[in-house]
């Protein structure tokens, strides 16, 4: 009897847990960063400061399309984060090809730091 009820607990906690890991998005296909693709090259939120010397560039685009918060991003001038709507405006940064700054909705600027993929 006791060998088959701790046999049925870990039945159950084994499905709870494979339960969990799908409802929570702990898969490979999902994402929860703030990332913005444009140009071809992905960038991701950061709390990183520009130097006083830098200055906002010229503007470069504007985010066409939400995916959602789970997805990457596929094409250019795509966004999954909430708060970035279409038509939230892109702009370089002057002296630095590493950031972009997305203004939002409420014109709040979001620095964005450029990925650099691993050879």
């Amino acid at each position: 009897m006791k060998r088959t009820l701790s046999f049925l607990l870990v039945v159950y906690l084994t499905v709870l847990t494979a339960c969990n890991q799908e409802s929570t998005g702990t898969n490979t296909e999902s994402s929860s960063a703030i990332i913005v693709v444009v140009e071809n090259k992905e960038y991701n939120g950061t709390e990183d400061k520009l130097d006083q010397r830098q200055e906002i560039g010229d503007q470069i685009g504007t985010i066409e399309k939400k995916t959602k918060a789970t997805k990457m991003p596929a094409g250019n001038n795509q966004s999954n984060y909430f708060y970035f709507t279409v038509g939230s405006e892109i702009y370089s940064v002057k002296g630095t090809e590493d950031y972009i700054i997305v203004k939002d909705k409420d014109h709040k600027s979001q620095l964005m730091k450029k990925v650099v993929q691993k050879r």
